[in-house]
């Protein structure tokens, strides 16, 4: 009988010494995880100076961890990807009120949806869109819409789409060139489209 009594006796007090362990530490490790997470967060948003910050702020608390380390580290590489993100998630933020072009060319078109943007923004967003069509193939595609109260990157697919371009978005810059890589199209058929 004295044998089973401290069984559960000992498993008890084990148990207990689990939920009295050191809440310092605990702590501790509840807000590396949250920061470390936070930064990770920061990183998908394109956030890199508060990635920086939470990642730091890691191994401050942690000097060991060596995943907020290898993140810190690819941060310098990743800089003009991340900026590039942030440019993109910028477009989608910004509405435009009113969009009404009529056979208007590409080059035309990209060059309103800045002015667009620059009212909306009172100038505090720049998209710096560059046209790279060397060989003229967006003066023969006209570019028609009316649209009302639509983010600014919505208005830009639709340009995209009825001008068969590309866009990619850089660091300082968001480029649209010809799809095909400006290849001119067969007599009838728009670049990019399939037969």
């Amino acid at each position: 009988m004295r044998r089973p009594i401290q069984m559960v006796l000992a498993t008890s007090l084990a148990l207990c010494a689990g939920a009295w362990a050191d809440p310092a530490k605990e702590t501790t490790a509840t807000k590396v995880a949250g920061l470390y997470q936070q930064g990770l967060t920061a990183l998908e948003d394109g956030d890199a100076i508060l990635a920086r910050q939470c990642f730091t702020e890691v191994l401050r608390l942690q000097p060991s961890h060596g995943n907020a380390r290898y993140q810190i580290l690819n941060l310098k590489q990743r800089g003009p990807q991340l900026a590039a993100k942030v440019r993109k998630k910028k477009l989608e933020q910004i509405k435009v009120p009113k969009v009404d072009f009529d056979d208007t060319t590409l080059p035309d078109a990209v060059e309103a949806l800045g002015i667009m943007i620059d009212k909306e923004t009172e100038g505090k967003f720049a998209p710096n869109f560059v046209v790279q069509d060397p060989k003229g193939l967006f003066d023969s595609r006209p570019i028609s819409m009316t649209l009302g109260a639509v983010p600014a990157n919505v208005v830009l697919e639709y340009i995209l789409r009825m001008g068969d371009a590309t866009v990619r978005y850089d660091e300082y810059a968001i480029v649209i060139r010809p799809l095909g890589g400006g290849k001119a199209a067969p007599e009838g058929k728009a670049a990019g489209n399939s037969p």
